[in-house]
């Protein structure tokens, strides 16, 4: 699985109101960048003309290449006035399994399942794992995967991706992928569900 990416820009604004509102432009925009994964924004907890934004990247190729066109293209021209101090900008590897980090509005995928019978918890995890590198992350708008055992036995698979239709047109689209199937074939389905964040 390719090495994720965290990026952490840090800058001052001193218009607060346009510069929110040009961040969240910003945000959106870049959301339909390649590799995108998210994008936390912070303020400064004393100033808040101070910012960091963390951003997770599918790959370190693919935050250089947005920087590029964040930096220099006419669509985040509106962004880049805003900021009046640049502090740095630092590329960092993000855990293995990857980070989500959602806002208000993105999607989420909430599919519960038990192991069929004579089946490992470690043969499921290695599906789901190719599950998610030839097939999940592949997808327009996914944001992440994470699975959560509970006490009963049964797993949660919990998929974040960039709106509730984009999670399931990435469920829609299991049809037909080896992957997804091999992963399947594991699994006897309990619930499935979808939402936003709130």
């Amino acid at each position: 699985m390719t090495q994720h990416c965290i990026e952490i820009v840090t800058y001052k604004v001193d218009d607060l109101a346009e510069a929110d509102r040009q961040r969240d432009i910003a945000r959106k925009r870049a959301a339909g960048l390649p590799g995108f994964g998210g994008w936390l924004p912070l303020s400064g907890g004393k100033d808040q003309s101070a910012r960091a934004d963390v951003v997770l990247w599918a790959s370190p190729e693919a935050a250089e290449a947005a920087a590029e066109v964040v930096g220099s293209t006419a669509e985040f021209a509106h962004f880049r006035a805003t900021i009046t101090e640049f502090g740095g900008v630092g590329h960092y590897a993000a855990p293995a399994e990857a980070l989500a980090l959602m806002q208000s509005g993105d999607g989420i995928e909430i599919g519960r399942f038990r192991l069929l019978q004579g089946v490992s918890e470690e043969a499921m995890r290695t599906a789901h794992a190719k599950m998610i590198a030839g097939h999940q992350s592949r997808q327009p708008g996914w944001r992440g995967q994470r699975l959560v055992r509970l006490r009963d036995g049964t797993f949660i698979d919990i998929a974040f991706a960039a709106t509730e239709a984009r999670s399931q047109a990435i469920c829609d689209s299991w049809a037909g992928s080896a992957n997804c199937e091999a992963f399947l074939s594991l699994i006897e389905p309990i619930s499935m569900e979808f939402g936003s964040i709130a």
